[in-house]
């Protein structure tokens, strides 16, 4: 397994007992872990609802809070995180609570640092098992964008962003033209290639961790933009343009825009954007049209 440093891991250790907490922390950080510590289970809790952590290493007694209860509160700001326990002997009964809980594992006192280094690397392998079948779950295999699924779990999010933070929102859909004619003439494979060229030039396009870019199907593909009101769209889609012609691929897009309404619901933001690129088509390929200005 790689070290924590490498893959993102962040370990999250709630340990009340100084000397005890001191040398796991120090234990993991030599190994390349990226560990944050605290003393009680109220550190413990704020820390987990301020951050984003894959693992908490969390002692049954906390001062006398229970660390169960600690860890239950702290899966609620992250249901993914992975839990381990470190108990004395003899608690069996806790130990098997814990388990039902949904604890990943745990550890006796004395603490053996080797066995609790083997049970954080199998949590953390689960940890990154899972992350691996969500991001499969939200991917299509061809480009590498993100797929419709995903699409309409993000655009609810946004839209919901959008009308509590009064921000602007838009869409650009887009349609590459012609390709039925392309694939029949070259075949699959080329025009699987293309598709993902196409996929090349929207990942440029889009502003870096703002907008977001989905495969809706076949020859057709959906930005979601947050903040952007209907000029910095056709920006963005004006960049597409530029970047698709440096591809060289032979092939036009028909692009539709629309700046999603305060309180449109879902299907009314697709149905806009849609009838946006059907304008598109109209002027046989490479064009660019929004709702509100469809001329």
């Amino acid at each position: 397994m790689k070290k924590s440093s490498d893959c993102g891991y962040r370990i999250l250790l709630a340990e009340d007992e100084d000397l005890l907490r001191w040398s796991i922390q120090r234990f993991f950080e030599k190994r390349g872990f990226a560990v944050e510590s605290v003393k009680n289970g109220n550190e413990g809790v704020e820390k987990a609802a301020g951050g984003s952590y894959d693992l908490l290493i969390t002692d049954l007694r906390l001062g006398g809070v229970d660390g169960l209860e600690v860890a239950a509160v702290c899966r609620e700001h992250n249901p993914e995180l992975q839990t381990i326990v470190i108990t004395g002997q003899g608690s069996k009964e806790s130990v098997i609570a814990a388990l039902r809980q949904g604890v990943w594992d745990y550890v006796e006192k004395p603490l053996d640092l080797q066995r609790l280094l083997f049970t954080v690397e199998k949590a953390l392998d689960k940890r990154r098992m899972e992350r691996e079948l969500v991001r499969l779950s939200r991917t299509d295999g061809l480009t590498g964008l993100y797929n419709q699924r995903y699409f309409y779990e993000i655009l609810k999010v946004e839209m919901r962003r959008a009308r509590r933070q009064n921000q602007t929102l838009s869409l650009i859909l887009i349609d590459v033209d012609n390709f039925k004619e392309y694939n029949d003439l070259h075949g699959h494979l080329e025009g699987d290639e293309i598709l993902a060229r196409v996929a090349l030039c929207l990942k440029k396009a889009c502003r870096r961790d703002v907008d977001m870019a989905f495969r809706y199907g076949g020859d057709e593909f959906v930005l979601v933009l947050p903040g952007a009101g209907e000029p910095s769209a056709c920006n963005i889609a004006n960049r597409i343009v530029q970047l698709l012609e440096e591809e060289s691929i032979g092939l036009s897009l028909s692009i539709g825009i629309n700046e999603v309404k305060r309180g449109s619901e879902i299907r009314e933001a697709m149905r806009e954007a849609d009838e946006a690129m059907y304008t598109a088509k109209q002027f046989n390929g490479n064009k660019t049209v929004t709702f509100s200005h469809p001329g």
